[in-house]
């Protein structure tokens, strides 16, 4: 796992939001994103530790879609964002952010 600095700084636009968990008990949540962040890699997941909050909209303002349009954090009291091309804010706040590439061996689905 490597820790994520700037979560703006990863190329998440037009990457897919596959699965998104919380493992309430650890304080733990992982999105599994599908599309290259790295050359040779088509998944990765960022897993957010010390979570204390989460906030899952899904009204979808500017239409269906499981794209990512962009990515922010950490901000204020460890917030991390993940805008939505459907319009939706998906907001985590944890006390730290990783993520590793294919965490499956090889690429998801």
């Amino acid at each position: 796992m490597e820790t994520v600095e700037n979560l703006a700084m990863l190329p998440l636009h037009d990457a897919t939001l596959v699965r998104l968990t919380v493992e309430w008990q650890e304080g733990v949540c992982t999105a599994d994103i599908l599309g290259a962040l790295r050359p040779g890699a088509s998944m990765a997941r960022l897993r957010w530790t010390g979570v204390t909050s989460i906030d899952i909209p899904h009204g979808a303002p500017w239409g269906p879609s499981a794209q990512i349009l962009e990515g922010r954090g950490p901000l204020r009291n460890g917030r991390w964002e993940m805008t939505m091309q459907s319009g939706d804010m998906i907001a985590v706040c944890a006390t730290a952010c990783a993520m590793e590439l294919d965490p499956r061996g090889g690429g998801g689905r």
